[in-house]
């Protein structure tokens, strides 16, 4: 499945971004209003970098700087990963868990910004998605042997007892 036919990408086409040179003040407020985890950061209107609660608990609080007078070039995270709309999800997926980032910005083959999709969106997709698969395997296997729907029920419960982990792997990070 590529990210071009996620439903997730597809709803997502609104990405909030900012210039470097605005006030970190300015773009946290944008955060807290709209309830957005990242943003992504522009130069030009290219992408430079993203800006994330990470950051701002990272870079700013711990530090104690004052956001009313810092930029987002000072505490952006600059070396971002991207994927690009043809990308398979497991690939990004993969990319994301080994780079531990949440945030992963989607580009087309020119660079140009077409989406951003976190960790909770590929979640989402991939339960959808073996939901799905499960079902269909259930049709599958009433007219092909009894021993089928066994064999979806064990592979559920395989597939959420590793969304769990995962999970808690993921919340142990932060």
């Amino acid at each position: 499945m590529l990210i071009s036919d996620m439903p997730e990408f597809k709803d997502k086409s609104q990405v909030m971004t900012f210039e470097k040179n605005v006030l970190v003040a300015t773009a946290v407020d944008a955060m807290a209003e709209k309830n957005y985890g990242a943003i992504l950061v522009t130069n030009n209107g290219r992408l430079c970098g993203v800006f994330t609660e990470r950051d701002l608990l990272r870079r700013i609080a711990a530090s104690r700087i004052d956001i009313s007078k810092t930029h987002l070039a000072d505490v952006m995270t600059t070396n971002i990963k991207t994927a690009r709309i043809d990308d398979k999800v497991s690939d990004c997926l993969r990319r994301m868990s080994q780079g531990r980032f949440r945030h992963m910005p989607i580009v087309d083959e020119h660079g140009n910004l077409k989406g951003l999709l976190s960790q909770g969106d590929f979640v989402a997709f991939t339960m959808s998605d073996a939901i799905y698969r499960a079902g269909m395997s259930a049709k599958a296997g009433i007219t092909g042997g009894s021993g089928a729907p066994i064999t979806i029920l064990a592979a559920i419960l395989v597939y959420t007892l590793g969304l769990l982990f995962i999970i808690s792997a993921f919340e142990s990070w932060q």
